[in-house]
Parts: structure tokens; sequence; C-alpha cells
């Protein structure tokens, strides 16, 4: 039983741990705008983040 609980307790840990220290900004630039994103990322000096998706779907 102990066993158990702590294997229960260490899996839900694991998001938490996986997130990290990471944020994501709630701005967001589209290909056109990318000079601009690369300079507010030097200027800030953050990492560039790329997600592709279809701005059509939800």
């Amino acid at each position: 039983m102990k066993k158990s609980l702590l294997l229960l307790g260490v899996l839900a840990s694991l998001p938490l741990v996986a997130k990290g220290d990471m944020r994501i900004p709630s701005s967001v630039y589209t290909m056109e705008e990318i000079e601009e994103a690369k300079a507010e990322a030097l200027e800030e000096e953050e990492p560039l983040i790329f997600v592709y998706t279809d701005p059509g779907t939800s």
C-alpha cells in the first residue's frame, strides 16, 4: 500500500517538474513579424519559441 501511494505521488508530481520554470508569453507573432519577435527576444535576453499551427483551426 505504501509503495502504491508513493508511486501515485511521484506520478502526480511529474507535470510540475516537467514544466520547470518555463514561462510562455501570451503575445503571439506571425511569420511576417519574425524580425520584431527576434529583436524583442534579444532585448529581453529570452529564447525565441516557434510553434507551427494553422491559424484557421482552434
